[in-house]
């Protein structure tokens, strides 16, 4: 299937023809590949953004015609749309391996003593030793730096839901700003190089970390038992399998997340 947004509507006709209305599973999903690619190869509100955002509104506009006319009480199928992240304008580059290096901390470019693992806006570091004192150094060095939002050691990682008896002792997120972009797009943070995949995303698009614009993404849902309007409850990402599961009647009590609720708040 081709990239971009041709390959979206493609996809969209044949997940509509064939497996909606042809096949009919107890369970179907569809990922777009759009706006998400524009939006980390092109300034977020440009053109090339915006025109990727509509055509994503477009094949969702098909899918959801097309369940309107499979089930058009809404009693059968329940539909759920969303993204999994928004995005932060990048800034600059931070080329952490480096600065650890230039600190004292990192013996040197290929070691294994700390090796960073880039993840956009955010980073996670692991140690060849965890429970030296160099793991406690790194982080002390990190929080001093102004192009960091928040560090998470140790026990700390749990807060973002991360395991803390592994390897990896510390994760970071970027500072961001809310300045605009030249499109008047607001937000703003930096991301960690990745020597893996050098590149220059200055301008474009990114996520990983916790900037408020990154971790705003959208939710929709028809159908079900939901009744229509516009809920305040708190979610996340964990919260739609035991969604789809309490539609499909099946058990998701055991789950991290749970069901989200059908009526008003």
């Amino acid at each position: 299937m081709k990239k971009g947004l041709d390959g979206d509507r493609a996809m969209t006709r044949r997940f509509c023809d064939e497996i909606l209305c042809e096949r009919a599973p107890a369970l179907a999903i569809m990922w777009l590949s759009e706006p998400d690619y524009t939006g980390h190869h092109a300034p977020l509100g440009s053109p090339e953004h915006r025109a990727a955002i509509a055509g994503a509104d477009e094949c969702v506009r098909e899918v959801m015609q097309t369940v309107r006319r499979l089930d058009p009480a809404g009693e059968r199928i329940l539909l759920v749309v969303g993204s999994d992240h928004g995005m932060e304008t990048i800034g600059r580059t931070i080329d952490l391996d480096t600065l650890l290096i230039e600190a004292g901390l990192k013996a040197g470019a290929g070691s294994s003593d700390v090796v960073v693992a880039p993840n956009g806006t955010a980073a996670t570091l692991y140690f060849a030793s965890p429970e030296s004192d160099l793991v406690e150094r790194v982080a002390r060095f990190l929080a001093a730096e102004d192009w960091i939002g928040r560090v998470f050691a140790g026990p700390a990682l749990a807060a973002v839901g991360l395991p803390t008896d592994t390897p990896m002792r510390i994760a970071a997120t970027l500072a961001t700003e809310a300045r605009e972009n030249p499109y008047g797009i607001a937000g703003y943070s930096a991301i960690v190089r990745d020597s893996l995949e050098p590149k220059e995303c200055t301008g474009f698009g990114q996520h990983g970390g916790l900037g408020p614009h990154e971790q705003r993404p959208f939710l929709m849902v028809a159908g079900g038992g939901f009744v229509p309007g516009r809920h305040n409850s708190p979610t996340s990402l964990i919260d739609l399998a035991p969604t789809v599961l309490r539609h499909l009647h099946m058990d998701h009590d055991d789950m991290d997340g749970c069901a989200l609720p059908r009526s008003l708040d």
